[in-house]
């Protein structure tokens, strides 16, 4: 069951059996925030499925969406962002007392660890440049090559890949307007790079979209 994480890759079905005997489940409900029993964010925890909007708040109010969860991903509440469900969603978790014995009993764990870390802090930065650095048309390419990249699929039309985000959250993501995200994939759409067909994403001109990104 846990093999569909990307942190336990590479392990056996024992191991992942008993692994999983050790972290807790919680369903959570659309618009829910992820906490636990009791306020401690002592926890680290993992998607089993639905996915999760990982944002933090500025003083003035404005919210800045740094990353969305799949299932298979992995994460903290010791980012001290907030962490809303987006659609019905399971979640395996455990305290990071807890998460330490796992990993000195696995130690190959480690090193996947690290990686995932790696990009969780990547991720951030690239949000983070992205708002302070990027106009609006990059920011929605970027978004859209980087989901190509890693979830593509090669077709005959081009690069397939579901983006899972409605415009709203697309705008979220790039601290825009839902309205000016639909113009900028209308745009794209129109000039070829792109086909949108609800959340499924056809990249059809790779070297425009890395142009724009």
């Amino acid at each position: 069951m846990l093999n569909k994480f990307k942190l336990f890759t590479g392990l056996t079905e024992a191991e992942t059996e008993h692994i999983l005997s050790c972290f807790s489940y919680a369903g959570f409900a659309k618009k829910e925030q992820i906490r636990f029993d009791d306020s401690s964010k002592d926890y680290i925890y993992l998607v089993k499925s639905g996915r999760v909007k990982i944002s933090y708040l500025s003083p003035e109010g404005k919210e800045i969406i740094v990353t969305i969860l799949h299932s298979g991903d992995i994460y903290s509440l010791h980012s001290e962002a907030n962490a809303t469900v987006l659609e019905p969603a399971e979640i395996l978790y455990i305290g990071t007392e807890g998460f330490k014995k796992v990993l000195m009993q696995n130690p190959e764990l480690a090193a996947g660890l690290v990686k995932i870390l790696g990009v969780i802090l990547k991720n951030t930065n690239d949000a983070l440049l992205n708002l302070a650095f990027k106009e609006v048309n990059s920011r929605v390419a970027s978004l859209l090559l980087k989901t190509a990249r890693e979830r593509g699929i090669s077709t005959g039309e081009g690069l397939k890949f579901e983006l899972g985000l409605t415009h709203e959250e697309i705008a979220g993501l790039i601290s825009s307007s839902r309205q000016t995200v639909t113009t900028i994939l209308n745009r794209f759409e129109s000039a070829g790079i792109i086909t949108v067909n609800r959340k499924n994403y056809i990249v059809r001109d790779m070297e425009m979209l890395i142009a724009l990104s």
